[in-house]
Order: C-alpha cells, then structure tokens, then sequence
C-alpha cells in the first residue's frame, strides 16, 4: 500500500479551486473560518452554519494510500503493546454487546471495520458479519486471521443489495470519505426499514477540539477529510431520513486519551509521541531510540496527565461536550 512517490503536499499559497459548498447544510464557502492544522500545507475550513469542517485541499484519491503506510497498520494488523492490545479487544466486545442489544440477529456491515474484532465477536453473537476496508492491508487479519467476508473497495461506488443490512456501522470511519454523503446515502439503501445506524466520531465541537486546535490528537489531518460536530452529523443524517434515537459523548476508549495525547502536543512534544511509544514493539522501541529525553519527560508527566485528562473527560461528558461523539439512528 505503501508509495515510493512523496506524500502529496499541496502548496495552500498557489490558487485553488474554492471548496465545493458544504456537504452538510450546502452553504457556500465564502464564509468559511479556516483553522491552522499541524500537518504543513493543510487547512480546516469550518462551515459557519452547521460548522462541519473540511481538511482542504483533500488529497486526491490516488494519492492517499500515501498516508496510510504498512507501518500505521502494525506488523500483522497489531498496532500496539499487549496491554492496550487486550484493551483493545475489550472495548471492541463491548462495542459488540451494544449492538446486540439494539439489533436483531441477521446480516450487518462494517464500513471500516480494519482488523474485524467487533464482526468477530458478532458473529459469536450470532450475527451474519461483513466488513469493508480501504485496502488490502488494512483487512488482511480480518479475512486471513478472522476468516471474516471483507472486501476491499470505494463503499460508496460498490454495489451493495438494498434492504439488505438490519445494520450498518461506521465506527471512526466515516471521518475518512472524501464524500461522507455519498457514503450515508449508500448506507441507506443498503439497511433494511427500520434498521440502525451506528456512526461514532471525532467531535468537532467539543472542547478537546476548540482547546487545543492544531494540537488536538483527533484532528488527523489530512487523513481525515471532515471534521464533524453534534450539528453537522444531525444536519447530515436529517438529509438522509435516519431518525436519531441516541447521542453519547462519553467514551472511555476514545476521550481520556485524545485529552492525554492532546496535552503532550500542546506541552510541544514531538506529535502524539506517547501514541507511538505504546505501540508495538519495533516502533515503540525505534520511538525511544530517536527521542530518549522526550520519552523519559513523558513518561514522568503520565502519572499526573493521566489523572488530569480522566476528570476533565468526565467534565465534558457532564456538559455533552466530549471528544467523540456516537450517534445510534434508524432508517425511515
């Protein structure tokens, strides 16, 4: 997946074509506010009405395998250290009974779903699982491990039966579509009347993001083309009749570490260096190696930071405005 070409580096200097309206309301883009990023030739331009914001320019599409080399998947799919690897696993089977809950057994779809553990532990559920990636590294555990149906392709131009899914998931995902509308429309067709969507992001509008601006962890650019908040994602998925029956701003996977990693950054610290020292063991050992002093300061600074980010976590959870947002709609 990896390209020996250089990573598309655009130059915001040069004239650009204007941004297409907005996605979410249609507003145009002659009031957009644009957001510094710390990626070097990037830019968010924010939506004054719905405030849905877009990496600009996007990478093109032939271009963005670029930024997801081997190395951001982990050697066999395996990101991280055993510790976070068994939490990992944990929070996924949660995810699982969640849905379980919600759902009733039959076919679902995981757009996105990388190395498959929550389709694996539906499908211990009972469940009929299928799952879709960007490549053919991101499924590889997935399909050889898992023995999971995943198929690597554009969701929102593969053809998909309609009525077919009683769910569809798009777990931190949704954030990557170059046109995140196409792929709800899509998902629309494909669910059966009646059955849910699952969408959980990164949250634009909370107070992890505006706080820390080019340094929050969640940003991602440009590998995240949108940048949705509470109002973008409603005004979205309203255009494409799902009914939303829930709104959660607490996760405890998602939030106390975008606080803690969000810290580190703005302390200026390498950037997310503490999420490369917990991966795995060639990179984390590689991470050290390059940057000793920096690692021993973080590993100092964790104790106090890790406390700090857990009740700031349940501050924006008690004021709904958390680091990540999960959204449980139905089709109508």
């Amino acid at each position: 997946m990896s390209s020996s070409l250089p990573r598309f580096r655009p130059d915001l200097a040069e004239p650009e074509a204007r941004a297409p309206r907005c996605p979410a309301c249609g507003l145009g883009d002659d009031a957009a506010e644009v957001r510094p990023t710390a990626e070097p030739g990037f830019e968010v331009r924010r939506c004054p009405d719905c405030g849905l914001g877009r990496t600009w320019p996007p990478v093109p599409a032939d271009r963005i395998a670029d930024w997801y080399p081997p190395r951001y998947y982990g050697k066999g799919n395996v990101r991280f250290n055993p510790l976070f690897e068994r939490l990992v696993r944990l929070f996924r089977r949660r995810r699982a009974a969640v849905l379980f809950n919600r759902v009733p057994r039959g076919p679902v779809l995981d757009v996105g779903c990388g190395r498959g553990l929550m389709l694996g532990y539906l499908r211990e559920l009972g469940y009929e699982p299928h799952g879709v990636e960007f490549s053919e590294t991101a499924a590889w555990h997935a399909r050889r491990e898992l023995g999971l149906p995943v198929t690597t392709e554009d969701f929102t131009l593969a053809p998909h039966e309609k009525g077919r899914y009683n769910a569809v998931i798009f777990w931190h995902s949704l954030e990557h579509f170059a046109n995140p509308v196409a792929a709800l429309a899509r998902a629309h067709e494909a669910l059966k009347p009646g059955g849910l969507l699952t969408v959980a992001v990164p949250n634009y509008d909370g107070w992890q993001a505006r706080a820390f601006g080019r340094h929050w962890f969640h940003l991602d650019v440009p590998r995240h083309y949108h940048h949705f908040g509470v109002r973008s994602l409603e005004a979205v998925l309203t255009r494409h009749r799902f009914r939303i029956v829930q709104l959660d701003h607490f996760s405890f996977e998602q939030n106390p570490y975008g606080l803690l990693q969000s810290l580190y950054n703005a302390f200026g610290f390498r950037p997310n260096l503490l999420y490369s020292l917990l991966k795995d063991p060639e990179a984390r050992t590689d991470t050290a190696a390059r940057f000793p002093v920096q690692t021993l300061a973080v590993a100092l600074l964790l104790p106090p930071l890790l406390a700090l980010s857990l009740a700031l976590t349940l501050v924006e959870t008690a004021f709904r405005s958390g680091g990540t947002i999960e959204v449980y709609a139905f089709k109508e």
